[in-house]
Order: C-alpha cells, then sequence, then structure tokens
C-alpha cells in the first residue's frame, strides 16, 4: 500500500480539486484508518493466497468487491475510506512496472516499497500537503517505526518508487471518480 505520506498528499490534493466533500476531516480520518486498523488485513479486505507470484499477491491484497459487498458509500468517512482502498489497488496494480513484478519475490518487494518510501517522505514534505491533523503522533510514530524498520541491516535496496513517477500517480489519483467504482 502506498505510505501514509502518499495517501494524505493524494487526499487533501483530492479535497482541494473535488467538491463533492462536505466534511474535510471525516473524509481524511476514513483515507487514514485502513492503515492504522490494529488488523490491516481485514481492514484492506485481503483475499489470503498461498504460494503465488508477487502479481497474484497484489492483486489480492485489496478487495474492493468485498468491501462494496459489506460497506456502504454514504458519509465522507465512508468515502475516504474506500479512496483509500482504491488508492491501494491501483498503487499496487499499476504503479510498478510489470517487469519488476514478475521478477521480484514478496519479501525483497516489500523491502524495497519501506526503502522507497524512506527515501520519498522528505520530497513528500517538500512538496505536498501531508499534514496528519487530527492523527499527528500516531502518524509520526508509524512513519519512524517503518523507518527503522526499513533499516534491513545495511542491506542495498532498490528505489522502486521514482519521484516523477509519484507526482504522476498522484495527479492520477484526482483524476479518479470515486463513484465509478461503486459500481464493480
Amino acid at each position: 500500500m502506498p505510505s501514509l505520506d502518499i495517501h494524505v498528499a493524494i487526499a487533501r490534493k483530492y479535497l482541494k480539486t473535488h467538491n463533492d466533500i462536505k466534511n474535510e476531516i471525516d473524509f481524511i480520518k476514513g483515507n487514514l484508518a485502513p492503515d492504522l486498523a490494529k488488523d490491516r488485513v481485514k481492514s484492506h479486505y485481503t483475499k489470503k493466497v498461498n504460494n503465488c507470484s508477487l502479481e497474484e499477491i497484489l492483486k489480492n491484497k485489496i478487495g474492493l468487491k468485498e468491501y462494496l459487498a459489506k460497506e456502504k458509500i454514504e458519509t465522507d468517512y465512508e468515502k475516504g475510506y474506500f479512496f483509500h482502498l482504491l488508492t491501494d489497488y491501483l498503487f499496487f496494480n499499476h504503479f510498478f512496472s510489470k517487469n519488476y513484478i514478475t521478477k521480484t519475490e514478496y519479501n525483497d518487494f516489500k523491502k524495497d516499497l519501506y526503502h522507497s518510501y524512506n527515501m520519498a517522505h522528505k520530497y513528500l514534505l517538500d512538496n505536498y500537503d501531508i499534514r496528519y491533523t487530527p492523527f499527528e503522533k500516531e502518524i509520526e510514530a508509524r512513519i519512524s517505526s517503518s523507518q527503522t524498520d526499513a533499516n534491513y541491516n545495511g542491506e542495498k535496496r532498490n528505489n522502486i518508487i521514482p519521484l516523477n513517477n509519484l507526482d504522476k500517480f498522484i495527479d492520477d489519483m484526482l483524476k479518479e471518480d470515486i463513484t465509478t467504482y461503486l459500481k464493480i
């Protein structure tokens, strides 16, 4: 899933370019909720898959249909939650090159991903509105923890989130219409 920084950058830009959200705080709360949940497998409606390719794992990481089968999208909080899942789904299934996905094991992908989040953090701080209010302390603690976890004892990792591609992904997410996906 994209880092919390990326989610906040996209959500805040979405709020500036779309007028369908009335309560911005509820939208941001909903947008962050899946990653702040104790059980992220449940909060992302992940389908369990065993012994398969990274591509299959990523296809099943976010259960948009499962979420829509159980939840209604009526409030701004629910719209934010769904927008988070949609962002994750599109990120996992369209951001990375097919070549990288087919040649990489899941554990290496995770290491590369968290390394890349650390590389992008300052860029996002400098170029996007990523204020976390009302979750400031909890999110800063998570980011700090993920930066520590991503050290991997000095092991060299790949940056799989080039900043120009990240900018494009963020801009592309602003073109997404949540209501289009509510019909899947």
